[in-house]
Parts: C-alpha cells; structure tokens; sequence
C-alpha cells in the first residue's frame, strides 16, 4: 500500500507537464456518452393546458482536435437546425435537446463524433412515444357468482406503451379508492381477478370492482371496467362448501426469460379451503437464494435470470379436498449479446503491431461485426498490412496513417451490444508525466513508487537504486512505468531513480522511500455469544511507529460507529467496545481498525445476540373424543436453536392456569398429538424453548369438548396411620375435577383388619376437596387393609383400586434395653457398646431402632449427641477425647421414645489436637515473620507444644515443606519468630500443636515477606523474666514484642550495664528469636537494662528497665520511661507524703523500741536470709554468710500485654566450660570473678 506523497511543489509540476502533454497529443474521438442501446422514451403534451417534458439524446466525445457531430435517423442524415425552434445540440457536445416533444420525433437515433483522425459511433437507439388510452366508457354490470365456488372478473385493459400494469380495486359510491389484499383474490398478468373461492363478504353491496390501468413512466392510471358482484349463497355450513383445487390460470407451457431481466411463473388454482402451492424446480426444492414468492405463494418471481435457471419448474395444489393438482413450465433463457472480451484503445508508435479483440456470448450466438471510421468495415479503403478474423483485427507495421477508429458490433435476435475504440499511431519522445516524489510506507507492506511514463514507441523503464538496476523477486515494473516493491523491509529506504527511454529520447526523474513500522493489532476482538439485554465488550491492543499518530476506530458491518447517536455504544479509554443492553439488531461482525497516516490494521469478530424465540404461530387443532391433534410453525429462533417445544392446556375447570400437557417436543416436530380428558373443555398453546429461554406462548387454539367416562383412576398416596394410640387415619391425594371425568364425582374408602375373613367396611365421601377420614375406637398399632376407590354418575373407575396396608397409632415403647455394656474403647473417640434387645411387642410401633446418646459432664443432657443403631452392638464414634463420657441408649418408634437404659461412663485416651483457633503472621524485616496464635479449641488431650512449617510459594507450585528448629515445647507459648527467609518472597506458613498422641490437625496461612527495603523501627517493648539454669544459677530471660501494627524491625539485641557506669555491654544480635537469655549477671547488683530492634542500618533503643540482681532472683527498680508520665509524677508525690508520714511514724515506733517494715519489703522481693536480732534486716547480714540460689522467678511489669511465663532448663542454651565466654572465647572483663567470692559471677549471654 503506497504512502501519501511528500512535497506540494513536485506535485504542481506533474499535473503542469501533464496538462502541456495533452494538449499536444492528437487522438481520434472516443464516445464517453450515448444514447442506451435499446430505446428511449418520451412524452408529448396532450392538452393545452398541459406542459411539455423535454428529454434529450446523450452523445459525448473526447479527442484532440475536438471532434464535430452528425445525427442519423431512420437510415439519413438528421439536420435537427430544421428544427431549432425545439430541438438544440449542448455547446461543446452533441447532445439533443428536445424542448417540445412531437409524434414527428419518434425513429431510430445514432451519433457520429469525427476529427481528422477518425469517426467514433455511438449506439443506435430507438426514441418511441409513451402512451395510455382510457377505457370504453360504459356503466357498471352487475354479475352473479355462486358462494363457495371459485370465480374470475375480466378485464379489457386500454392499450398503450409501455404496457400497462393492471390492477383491480375497491370504488366506493364517494370515490374513494381501495386495494384489494386477500390471499383468495389473484389479479394475472392479464388484467383478469380471480377468487379462489367466493364468500358473502365479497359482495358488492356500497362499492364497485374497478379495473386499473397504471403506466409508470406516464406516472398516470385509467378506471374502467366496473362490477358489482352478487355472491348467491348456498344455504350450507361454510364447512360443507368444499371444492377440490381447480387451475385458474397458469403461465406457458414453455416459457421464456431474459438473461438479467426477471420472469414471474403463474399458478393460480381455485377451491374451497384455499389450495397451498408448493413449487419444486425438476423434482426437488428450489434452489435456495434464486427465487421469491408474491401473491401468497402463487406467483414465482426470479429477479435476475441467469442460465442456470432454465429447467423444469412445477407447481402443486393441495386443500384436502380430491387429489392435488399439478401444472408443469420449462423455462428456456435466452440472452442478449454481452462482451467477454472487450476492444481497448490503442496508442502505439510506428512499424509496431496493433491488435483488437472481441468476443461475446448470448442466445442465440451473437454475431460479430466490425466498424472502421463510422462504416462496415467491408466498406473501407483496402490495407494489405490489416488481417480480419472473426474475433480479432491484427494492423502490423503500424503508419501514422492507420490513425481511426474501430468499432465492435455483437448481434443476435435479442439485442446487439457495441463498443467504440481508436488506433493511434505517434511518435514521442520519452516524457515523465507523474515522476517520483518523497513517499512514506511501512514494513512489509507494498508500495508503489510512481513513474507514469508517455511517448511513442512505449519508452522502455528501468529503476535504478545505489547503481544497480531493480528487477526480479520483490521488485516489479508495471506497465505505466511505476515500480513495486512487495514486502518493504527498513533496509528499501533510500533514493530511487527512474529511467525512460525510446528511438527518439530518454528522460529520468528521483524519489526517496521511506521506512516506517507498521501498525499491528496485539490483542484483537474474539467471537462473543451474549443473551440479548446483556453487555458485550469487545477488546483490541496496537501499537503502531512512534512517529506516527494512531487512532483506534470500531466498525459494525463495515460502517463506522456513530458513538453520539448510539448511546449505548461506548469506546473506553482503553480503546475497547462496549454494547450496552444488546438487541437482536446488534448481532454482526465488529471490526476494531487501528490507523496511521501511512497504514492501517483490522481485526474482525463475530458478536451474535440471542433471545428467545418468537412466539410460534398455531396452525389448528383437529379435536377427537380422547385426543387432540395440535399444529403450529415456529416465527424464527433469533440466532439460539429451538430444542423443544411445550405443549401446555387449560380447561373450564382451571380458566386462568395453564399446565404442562406435554414437554419436550422435538423442535423437527411442529404437529403433535395430545391425550385429553373426558368431561372438559379444552384449548391448547406452544412454547419454543432455545438455550437462551422459553418464548411467548402462541394464540390459544379453538375449544376441543370431550365426552363423559368413568374414572380413569383413582385416588393417588393412599395410606393408613393412627394419629393416637386408638385410632386410624386414612389419607389421599384428592383428585382435581379435570380427573372427574362426569357428574356427580365422589370417593369410597373401604377398610378392615388384616386378618383372614374380616369383612370391608365401606364410607362414602361426597366431598371431591376431602383428603383424609378418622376412624376412632381401634385397637393400638394393628395391621388394616385400605383402599379408596373413584366414582362418578357414569360408573366405577375403569382401573382397580390398589390395596395398601395401614396401622392403627401408635404408643410409648414399654421396655427399656438391658445389660448395657462397654465392650472395647477403640480410639479416643470411638467405643463398641452392646445391650440386649427389647421384646418385639414392648415397641408398641414401627421398630425405627435403638437411639444412642452420649455427653460430657461439661456439655450436659441437653447438648448429647446421638446415632440410631438398628442391631444390639453398634460402634459409636461421637465421644470427646480425653473426657469422661457418659452414654445410654433406647428404643424407639415412628411417634415415641422409650425408657433409657443404665448410664455409662467411661474416660477416653488422649487424641491429637485439632487445629488451633487463631493463626496470623506480621513481617519483621524483609527476612522473617514474627507469628501469632491461639490454642485449639479442641485440645483433646494436655497440649505438649507446636510445631512450624513453612514453604516456598512460586506461583501454582510449592517449594518442600521445612520445619522450623527448634519446635515450640512450651504449651503455653503463642509467640514466636520465624527468621532466613527470603525477601518479597510469598510463604506458606503451617502450626500444628501436639499432644501424646502425635500432631494434630494442620492450620496454614500465606503470606509475603517484605522487600529489601529497611525503615526505622518504631521504639521496641519487651518484657523479662527470671529462669534457673541447670546449675541452679538464676539469669533473665528478655522477650521482645515487636509492634505489628507499625515498623517492627527485623530482629534485636539486648545491651546493659551496672548502674552507674557509662557504657552498655551489648549481647549478640538475636536473629531467629524473638527472646535473650542474659547469663551470669553478678548477684547484689543493680542492672540498666534495655532492648534494641534493628532494620538494616536503622535502629531504635527501648526505654531502660533497672533490675536488681540478688543471689536468688532479680529485683526490678522500675522503668525510667514511666517517671517522665504525669501520672507517675502525681503518684510519687503522694508516695513522698506518705513517706513522710511513714518515717515520722518509724522515728515514733523506734522510740519505742519498735520494728521498721523492711523486713517485709525484703521478703516480698525474695530475700529469706533475715535473722532473727531486733533492728535493719538489710544492714545486718553476716559478712560471708551464704544465701541458697531461690528457685522463684520474679518479672518485670508487663509493657505488652503479658507473655506466658517461662521456666526454662538452661540446659538447651549450654553451660560448662564456655561459660562466661563471649563468641570469640574471650572473657567480659569487667564482670570477671570477684575476688575471695566462691560462686561463679561471669556475665554471659545466649
């Protein structure tokens, strides 16, 4: 596809040289317009008032010198100057003007347009006059046809041409004018009405049938013939007025028809019902897209005869009445003359060969015939150097005198068709007329770079590029001269030169070609299928050349969407189409463009909108005493299939509902027949159903009535209960009146004991609504035989009543199970349990098993849990683990419960947990998780810990499951970090908590690590706790609480130092836990000590806690944060006056002798080393006494909310020789061994 063309300048000097070109090259005339060649009409003024219509005869020349006119008519010259009151040529043309048209003017016209070179003729037409006569003026006749029968009115049309269209109408006694339109009336191309059978309705009582003769060139018609019609009636049921088929009027036996005309074949039969026409074409169905119908069937029209239509064609007529009727016509096609190979203009240089060719087809075979210069060429001056062959005309060594004209006449009995062409013999020089400009295209595209060349001999054109002359493969030189390049790469860029040369000259001109990407469609519309009233959307994505601007464009059926005038049409942002509540109308092909400048790229799909079908159209009914047969057509199934039909009634019975008489019809089916019920009136419609829906309901059929019979059933459900324990209810299904079938409908119900020669009893029920009886004063829980049995005034149903079996009521079990027994616990959950069975008579009922409950003592009776077991041994599996349970078990029946047996009770074993009740994980970092979860619900057994799970979540696939080291043996812990995971990186995370009896049921979540990057850590919290090591030596135990609700950092450290002293000792970084232990700290010291969280290279310093170490624990001194808050502010005022009051209160005391009550603050701190002398406990300790290691672990006050305390064996986190130890094995200097002091002081961390 070749771009748009560069520079306005280049263009401007091609149409200037094209234009000089022109005017010096001499040619013979050729005709651009002319009269049709077969005729013309026209119309003369008839009255004086009337105004006259010119018309004209075309004949158009083009040639250089211009060419001159001669006008021939009849066989002679025609020199309308005679004439130029009325008749004048156009300037310029030789065009007639016929101002005022007169009978003088009708004949045979040709044109003749002549230069010095030639004689160029048009073609021959024939001018003829148009016209319509009225009809014989006479009075209306009255005429008599026989009710029932068919009948025919005649009509004598007026003559003119061209001939008339006839037509019958209705005249009504003011004039008024109406059409006729019934399928029994049938006007033929005669002019003659025929009824196919005549009713009442068609007299002619207040109006007349008129004959109308219409010409539509004149634009005019003509009334005449006028009737009225007595239709004489029979005195018979229309019914009984049937006439079987009768031909009326038929086309020829053999009929013809034109080549591209249109025929119509007539079969117009008479009767009464109305005949069907089915027309078959040489024993089969019509060919489908060739033909249509008019005059309801009666009339077969072919539009646009081809040859392919002649054959056999035969029309059948059916009423059922007699036999059908059959009438047979063979179409012969004939045809015109038309070119398959048409003479073209020649313009060639000397001594070269010249050659026209033509070649037609028709039938009859046309006949060729040459013109040279307006003459046969029979009739023209002898050249020894032209050969004449049937189909062709050869001129070799072309002379500037063989410069003329050439015509081509194709003729048979039909018609004739002509064709004017001229030889032009130059000599020229090589001339670019359209030389090449700068042109833009993209990749593989073709392109044409253009190069039209004149002169004579045809220059020879060569394309030269970087030297190299362009030939072969891609590149092609067309005969104009241009140059194409197919499949254009970015490498074709460049200049290219064009190169034109013949005997007498050469001429060159340049272009450059450019290169751009072309425009794709990534992602294109799809197919869609939508139920009408929803939304389609149809998506498209292109990209095109950077430099290029693209617009995306949506076509429906290859027109452009109007957006403003369709609403319901929108085009997004993201250039995709969106239909809005779809209808029908919407259903075609969408075609999303994506367009450039330079190019252009489509992508089609289909959307299709489907409804439901339209409602089908009832046929009839024929109705039958039992049955009904029902015949309907469907009314299209708007683009879903039928799948079935539904045929559905009602009756008098139930006016206003519709029920289902049959469904599921096949959809091939469209007469189908149904079972009707005696007694009733009933009137029937279709549904068609497709995927989409069902559609309306068709019109309602006529009322089929039905006969009386007896029942053809009876009643349906029969059964026979007790509602007490003394007495028996017989219930049914009542039968709704459309199953009465007669008058006076009713029941009788007949029961009796089933014992061997108990007689029936027999009740009647009149009531039809009645569905139940109660017979009172029967024995408990015995067997009955019941049935009920269906009547009307016409008799007993046809069918018998089928017997059922019945019990009386029944009553509580007497009889509780005995020897109640635990035989096996299987599992934690299940046991076999077995009793005795009760005696059969005790049930009192249906037998409906043993019930077995079981509960807790926590649940209670009212929350047991139950399973029915039919045998006397039965495997429960309903009891909780690691529970007493308690278990009984009773009979039961239909209606009651019996008495319970002995209670059970037992305890089962352990089981495994069930999953826990809360799980959540927070990121710590980009590398960890920091984890949060509840206890189980259902431990099922004394919780032993958890274990963690963890794997790599890549899309749909899971990466090996690894357990977190070392697992959770604190039961009491739901806290925990899981650290070395990778960054941005989803995981699924698993906890299962343990008991004795193994893991227990999984519970998992997925979750994301962070990226890489770091952020600074909100201010950490933590809490401590004392824990003994396996040496009896007490150390703290630090647990971080990271802020999940903010910026927690991604792990921690812990520093501190004696109090006093300025520099914190800091423990290694913690990674994997969330908890320090800090070892070896000196007893009777006091410690800052304080948590540090960090994040990359951010990181964030707890608030400092004070605690002081003792021999047998820690104490706190409290947190330095918490005196900065009003509250502690406002509290240690107060604390200072009642310190106040208490040391007055100690000076009062000890000058009585009294004790201070350090004693007991000392001892609320774990001191327990007090003597028993009078005075300061804490001031008076024995120097070298020794205190026993306290196992009593203090904590320091919770600042998150609390964590279940540890007492953790130190002997997980190592002790011996390592202690004291940093990493490296070098000794923590300043917190070395006392001197003279035996125990072991090194400050360790873990």
């Amino acid at each position: 596809m070749a771009g748009p063309r560069l520079g306005t300048s280049g263009l401007l000097m091609v149409l200037f040289c094209m234009a000089s070109t022109s005017a010096m090259v001499q040619s013979p005339p050729q005709i651009v317009k002319q009269p049709p060649s077969d005729e013309l009409l026209f119309q003369v003024a008839q009255r004086i008032d009337e105004n006259d219509k010119p018309f004209i005869i075309e004949c158009e020349a083009e040639g250089e010198p211009g060419p001159k006119y001669r006008w021939v008519k009849n066989g002679f010259d025609f020199l309308w100057q005679s004439y130029d009151d009325r008749i004048s040529q156009q300037p310029g043309r030789g065009t007639l003007v016929i101002t005022t048209p007169r009978d003088e003017d009708i004949g045979q016209y040709q044109c003749f347009a002549s230069n010095e070179w030639g004689t160029a003729t048009s073609n021959s037409v024939f001018v003829r006059k148009s016209d319509l006569n009225s009809f014989k003026d006479e009075p209306p006749m009255t005429v008599s046809a026989q009710e029932g029968s068919p009948f025919s009115l005649r009509c004598q049309p007026p003559d003119g041409w061209p001939k008339p269209s006839v037509y019958w109408m209705m005249q009504n006694s003011n004039g008024a004018l109406r059409s006729i339109n019934s399928s029994r009336m049938t006007v033929d191309p005669e002019g003659t009405l025929w009824f196919s059978n005549v009713t009442r309705e068609d007299t002619s009582d207040d109006f007349v049938y008129a004959c109308s003769a219409t010409s539509l060139f004149r634009n005019e018609y003509k009334l005449g013939n006028k009737v009225y019609l007595d239709v004489i009636a029979t005195g018979s049921a229309a019914a009984q007025n049937r006439h079987e088929p009768v031909s009326q009027y038929v086309s020829r036996k053999n009929a013809v028809a034109h080549r591209g005309k249109s025929i119509e074949l007539w079969c117009v039969f008479g009767g009464t019902p109305l005949p069907q026409i089915r027309w078959t074409k040489e024993g089969a169905a019509l060919p489908a897209g060739r033909t249509t119908y008019s005059s309801y069937g009666k009339t077969l029209i072919i539009k646009s005869v081809d040859s392919e239509d002649a054959g056999n064609y035969e029309c059948e007529a059916s009423n059922g009445v007699g036999l059908a009727k059959s009438y047979s016509i063979s179409l012969q096609v004939l045809a015109a003359p038309y070119f398959t190979v048409e003479p073209e203009v020649y313009v060639g240089a000397e001594d070269e060969v010249a050659e026209f060719r033509c070649e037609a087809n028709g039938s009859p075979s046309p006949e060729i015939k040459w013109i040279h210069n307006g003459k046969p060429l029979e009739e023209a001056a002898v050249n020894p150097r032209r050969k004449v062959f049937p189909n062709r005309i050869v001129i070799e060594r072309l002379q500037k005198s063989d410069t003329g004209n050439y015509g081509c006449n194709a003729t048979n009995s039909i018609g004739y068709v002509y064709k004017d062409v001229y030889l032009n013999v130059l000599a020229l020089a090589p001339d670019i007329e359209d030389a090449p400009d700068d042109t833009a295209t993209v990749d593989g595209l073709a392109v044409n770079l253009t190069c039209k060349v004149f002169g004579s001999p045809k220059p020879l054109v060569k394309w030269i590029r970087d030297g190299l002359e362009l030939t072969g493969g891609r590149y092609r030189v067309m005969d104009s001269g241009d140059l194409e390049i197919r499949d254009v790469t970015f490498t074709d860029a460049g200049v290219y030169s064009c190169h034109a040369t013949n005997k007498f000259g050469s001429a060159n001109a340049n272009g450059t070609l450019i290169v751009k990407e072309r425009t794709v469609i990534r992602d294109g519309p799809e197919d869609y299928e939508v139920a009408a009233g929803q939304t389609a959307t149809f998506r498209c994505n292109a990209v095109a050349d950077s430099s290029l601007n693209m617009t995306i464009e949506w076509l429906h059926a290859d027109q452009l969407i109007d957006f403003e005038q369709e609403p319901r049409f929108v085009q997004s942002q993201d250039s995709s189409l969106t239909i809005t509540k779809t209808t029908e109308l919407d259903t075609g092909d969408y075609t999303c463009r994506a367009k450039t400048i330079l190019d252009m790229a489509e992508d089609k799909a289909t959307l299709i909108v489907q409804d439901v079908p339209n409602r089908p159209r009832m046929v009839g009914i024929q109705c039958n005493n039992r049955d009904a047969a029902i015949e309907w057509t469907p009314s299209g199934d708007n683009r879903a299939p039928i799948l079935t039909y539904t045929i559905q009634f009602n009756t008098s019975f139930t006016p206003d509902s519709w029920e289902v008489s049959f469904e599921n019809v096949p959809a091939t089916e469209t007469r189908f027949k149904v079972e009707m019920s005696p007694w009733s009136n009933y009137t029937f419609r279709v549904i068609a159903r497709n995927k989409i829906g069902p559609s309306l309901p068709s019109d309602h059929s006529s009322m089929c009535t039905t006969p009386p019979d007896v029942p053809n059933k009876n009643p349906d459900n029969v059964e026979g209960r007790g509602t007490s324990p003394t007495n028996l209810v017989v219930t049914w299904n009542p039968m709704p009146e459309i199953e009465h079938n007669g008058r006076n409908f009713h029941y009788r119900v007949y029961w009796r004991r089933d014992i061997p020669g108990e007689d029936w009893n027999i009740e009647m029920i009149s009531d039809w609504r009645q569905s139940s009886i109660l017979i009172p004063n029967q024995p408990t829980f015995k067997r009955y035989r019941i049935k009920v049995v269906a009547f009307n005034q016409v008799g007993e149903a046809n069918v018998a009543a089928q017997e059922v079996t019945g019990y009386s009521g029944e009553d509580v079990p007497l009889e509780a199970p005995s020897n109640f027994t635990l035989n096996q616990i299987i599992d934690e959950r299940s046991a076999i349990l077995s009793w005795n069975p009760v005696n059969t008579d005790s049930v009192q009922g249906h037998f409906k098993g043993y019930k077995i409950e079981t509960w807790t003592e926590k649940e209670g009776e009212i929350r047991a849990r139950e399973m029915i077991s039919n045998a006397s041994k039965a495997f429960v599996n309903k009891f909780v683990p690691h529970t007493v349970n308690l278990v009984r078990v009773r009979v039961i029946n239909s209606a009651y419960r019996g008495p319970a047996s002995d209670i059970l009770s037992f305890k089962t074993p352990e089981g495994r947990p069930g999953p826990v009740d809360y799980f959540e994980a927070a990121p710590l970092g980009s590398s960890a998780f920091y984890l949060i979860w509840k206890q189980p619900e259902e431990p099922n057994g004394n919780l032993r810990g958890y274990k963690i799970f963890y794997e790599k979540v890549e899309g749909t696939k899971i990466g090996p499951q690894i357990e977190r080291e070392p697992p959770i043996r604190d039961p009491t812990q739901t806290r925990a970090k899981l650290a070395g995971l990778e960054p941005n990186t989803k995981y699924r995370l698993h906890i299962k908590a343990m008991t004795i009896a193994g893991e227990g049921d999984d519970y998992y979540i997925e979750r994301s690590t962070r990226n890489g990057n770091a952020y600074p850590p909100d201010k950490p919290q933590f809490t401590w706790n004392q824990v003994t090591l396996d040496n009896g030596m007490p150390a703290i135990k630090v647990v971080w609480h990271p802020n999940v609700d903010g910026q927690p950092g991604s792990h921690f450290f812990v520093q501190f130092r004696r109090k006093g002293e300025t520099i914190y000792i800091k423990s290694e970084d913690e990674f994997d836990e969330n908890f320090i232990i800090l070892r070896g700290l000196e007893p009777n010291q006091l410690y800052e000590i304080c948590a540090v969280v960090v994040d990359g290279d951010y990181f964030t310093e707890s608030d400092p806690e004070e605690v002081e170490m003792y021999a047998d624990g820690p104490y706190i001194q409290g947190s330095s944060a918490v005196a900065s808050t009003g509250w502690f502010i406002g509290m240690m005022l107060a604390l200072a006056l009642l310190l106040l009051v208490l040391v007055l209160v100690c000076i009062i005391k000890r000058n009585r002798g009294g004790k201070y009550a350090v004693h007991e603050r000392e001892a609320t701190h774990g001191r327990k080393d007090f003597n028993e002398d009078a005075g300061f406990h804490e001031y008076s300790q024995p120097v070298g006494s020794s205190r026993a290691p306290s196992k009593a672990s203090l904590s320091s006050g919770a600042k998150m909310p609390p964590e279940s305390e540890d007492n953790d064996s130190m002997a997980e986190y190592g002790e011996g020789e390592a202690e004291g130890m940093n990493e490296d094995g070098s000794f923590i200097g300043q917190y070395g061994k006392k001197r003279g002091d035996g125990s072991s002081a090194f400050a360790t961390l873990v």
